[in-house]
């Protein structure tokens, strides 16, 4: 016999699932002390409770209840569950509320590049509060790869970000073409020309983004293209940071336009890159198989409304001029 109950024990360890109905059951008897008084707080008889207590312990593998003592005790395996079953149970009932709460709005979890948070989201956030009351918004001002691996886990709404080589299953809207930059602090031998190619910065220290950056991938996939080295000194982890680092000296950097907006541009100056000019494609992403809120679907409308577009996804009225080539360079866009 208990060979056969080990074997049990590992069948349903592979196969294990949620009982929602028998950790229901668990929780009313550990919580009354009775097998009766349990059945009648779940409006069931007292045989089907017990086969609910009984298919939960084959799926655990383990007894959780001490059946002949007065009151019902809990064995060491139902002791270790009995909290966590509470707790997740509890949790399950609250999200169930919540979404059933037409009064207080749903939340919505977007995902951003940091860079594009203040310039082009602030305004449809602070617009969005207006018009929406209750429920709240969770912005991931994350990297580009770490929103990517959100999006593949279904965990946002939507993204705004850099868009690169995306499965199937996450749509993609592309806004607008962002040009790169040489970032170099004001009076350096270059800060003052209208435009610098790569090739003039071989002797140049240059700071690189670190590798969950999409402009890292962008630049490195330009300047393969053209057979132009650079000479990468120091590599950071954030953008922000590479500009405080170029404002101090140490470096020059390349950082797409929405980068140097604001107090990030003070003691910095921003010089057009040429052969290759790069850009990046800035786009909304989200997973096809998600169907947004009413909340969720407003935001992102009102995003694509900041770039031009309306909320069948039609084309831009306006483009960047910048997001052209000039001097015959193709531009190396992500999309």
């Amino acid at each position: 016999m208990q060979r056969d109950d080990n074997s049990m024990h590992r069948m349903h360890h592979r196969g294990m699932y949620l009982d929602l109905p028998g950790l229901d059951a668990f929780i009313a008897v550990a919580d009354l002390g009775s097998f009766h008084r349990a059945a009648t707080r779940l409006g069931i008889s007292q045989p089907a409770l017990t086969r609910r207590l009984q298919r939960l312990e084959q799926i655990v593998g383990q007894k959780l209840l001490v059946r002949r003592a007065q009151p019902v005790r809990l064995t060491p395996a139902g002791a270790a569950l009995l909290p966590e079953a509470q707790a997740a149970i509890g949790r399950l009932r609250d999200a169930m509320r919540r979404a059933g709460d037409t009064s207080r709005g749903h939340d919505i979890a977007v995902g951003c590049l940091p860079t594009l948070a203040v310039r082009y989201l602030a305004g449809a956030l602070a617009r969005h509060r207006q018009g929406w009351k209750g429920g709240e918004i969770t912005v991931f001002d994350l990297s580009a790869t770490e929103i990517r691996a959100m999006l593949e886990q279904n965990r946002l709404d939507f993204a705004l970000a850099a868009i690169g080589s995306e499965p199937w299953e996450i749509e993609c809207i592309p806004l607008a073409e962002e040009p790169f930059f040489l970032v170099c602090p004001r009076g350096h031998r270059l800060a003052g020309r209208s435009a610098v190619s790569w090739d003039e910065l071989g002797r140049e220290p240059l700071v690189s983004i670190g590798p969950l950056s999409e402009n890292r991938r962008i630049i490195e996939a330009g300047l393969a293209q053209t057979l132009v080295e650079a000479s990468w000194r120091i590599e950071v982890r954030h953008l922000s940071t590479a500009v405080a680092l170029v404002a101090a000296g140490a470096g020059l950097t390349a950082l797409p336009e929405s980068a140097l907006a604001g107090a990030a541009a003070a003691g910095v100056v921003a010089v057009p890159l040429r052969r290759p000019a790069l850009t990046r494609t800035i786009g909304l992403m989200r997973r096809r198989d998600r169907m947004l809120s009413g909340a969720a679907q407003d935001l992102m409308d009102d995003i694509l409304r900041t770039f031009g577009r309306d909320q069948d996804h039609g084309t831009t009225d306006a483009g960047d001029p910048r997001a052209g080539a000039p001097d015959g360079d193709a531009p190396a866009a992500a999309c």
